[in-house]
């Protein structure tokens, strides 16, 4: 499986279960030749991931079909956490 690092927006949360959840993330670009309009993640993790707010993450991708990236996340930080303090 391939891995990218992605810096975007979550856009919505659905939970399907207590363990699993998928969050779309905004993102407009190109990605291994394909034209992405949304980014939907995976994760059976209890990440901290909040709608409206910018996250680094990486990615395992799982799928890249009708302009969607489908992936699980490995790691996520939350963006605000990235910048300089000083």
């Amino acid at each position: 499986m391939k891995t990218v690092i992605i810096i975007s927006k979550c856009t919505r949360v659905i939970k399907l279960t207590t363990d699993e959840r998928w969050y779309e993330f905004h993102f407009k670009g190109v990605c291994a030749g394909e034209r992405l309009s949304k980014i939907m993640l995976r994760s059976e993790n209890n990440f901290q991931i909040c709608k409206n707010e910018e996250y680094l993450i990486y990615v395992s991708i799982i799928s890249l079909c009708d302009g969607t990236l489908k992936g699980q996340i490995i790691k996520i930080k939350n963006l605000e956490d990235c910048r300089d303090q000083s």
